[in-house]
């Protein structure tokens, strides 16, 4: 999978699960447990985050409120 790929699928996974996380701890624990499963390494999934997979969730929940004015309630 190229970096674009990964991109598109980390894209893709926050479109698909934000309104379910609880933390972005918990989000991160997830998106890394479906990424593993589709092929993508953790190391690959993080470099698609900017190094921090946990925070980059976390503003990608905050630009969807934004854009949508909903926001998982630990968010």
């Amino acid at each position: 999978m190229t970096s674009e790929d990964v991109d598109e699928w980390l894209d893709s996974w926050v479109e698909a699960h934000y309104q379910n996380w609880d933390t972005p701890e918990n989000a991160a624990k997830a998106c890394l447990a479906e990424a593993a499963s589709a092929g993508i390494s953790e190391r690959d999934l993080n470099a698609a985050a900017s190094g921090d997979l946990a925070a980059y969730l976390q503003e990608e929940a905050a630009a969807i409120a934004e854009a949508s004015d909903e926001a998982p309630a630990d968010f």
